[in-house]
């Protein structure tokens, strides 16, 4: 079970994903696994990759972050 504060965080990054102008960044998947938030899902470039990345920093610069996405070929 994870605590109310990751629930919290979770919740914020889905939420600025599902706002995100970046259509694909909508469908990343987002779960804790441990105390590390992970990442999953597909975008078209490393710069939406990195885009990503720094949404979630910037809701919580704390959290540990797993980036798994993977950039099409």
């Amino acid at each position: 079970m994870i605590s109310s504060s990751k629930k919290d965080i979770r919740s914020r990054v889905v939420t600025a994903l599902e706002e995100s102008s970046i259509r694909r960044l909508r469908f990343i998947k987002v779960e804790f696994q441990d105390n590390t938030l992970c990442l999953r899902g597909e975008v078209r470039s490393f710069y939406h990759k990195q885009l990503l990345q720094e949404l979630v920093r910037s809701i919580d610069g704390n959290v540990q972050v797993r980036n798994d996405v993977t950039v099409e070929a």
